[in-house]
């Protein structure tokens, strides 16, 4: 069910997210925030009652990435999409602490998408070591078998 605009839109206001945008579709409402203004947002729906993080992740759109939020009401059968555009190499603020369920996907899509992650308690990779391109990101080119194979690298003997 989609939760109505009007009161998502003053818990932002009352919640100190001011220069959120709230968008209606055909089937789901999209809260837009500011960096500066994640924390405050999250915290006032979460106080409205989208007290449970369905799932965090990236979406590469080319010029940056959206972080993607989606919060769940259990009480009144809603959900709301937040989303967020931090630019590439940025660092996204940590939600861990609101949403303890983020901490392994923020982790996830700051690997995937090469994004610093502040305030986390244990920033580290999650997926791959150190030296890897971020996966996830357009702007990466991803080499093939054939590009390992040509390079003559004796330690990819198994492709």
């Amino acid at each position: 069910m989609l939760p109505d605009a009007a009161r998502v839109t003053s818990a932002l206001r009352g919640g100190g997210a001011e220069h959120a945008s709230v968008e209606t579709t055909a089937t789901m409402l999209v809260v837009r925030v500011d960096r500066s203004e994640i924390r405050a947002a999250l915290q006032a729906l979460k106080d409205a009652g989208f007290d449970f993080m369905v799932d965090l992740f990236g979406i590469d759109t080319g010029e940056a990435v959206d972080v993607v939020y989606l919060l769940r009401s259990f009480k009144r059968d809603e959900d709301v999409t937040v989303k967020l555009e931090v630019a590439y190499d940025a660092t996204l603020d940590s939600v861990w602490e609101l949403f303890p369920g983020a901490a392994y996907p923020e982790r996830e899509a700051c690997e995937m998408f090469g994004l610093k992650l502040a305030g986390h308690p244990n920033p580290q990779r999650l997926l791959t070591v150190d030296g890897v391109q971020p996966l996830l990101r357009k702007t990466v080119e991803i080499r093939g078998p054939e590009q390992v194979r040509d390079r003559g690298d004796s330690s990819v003997g198994w492709l």
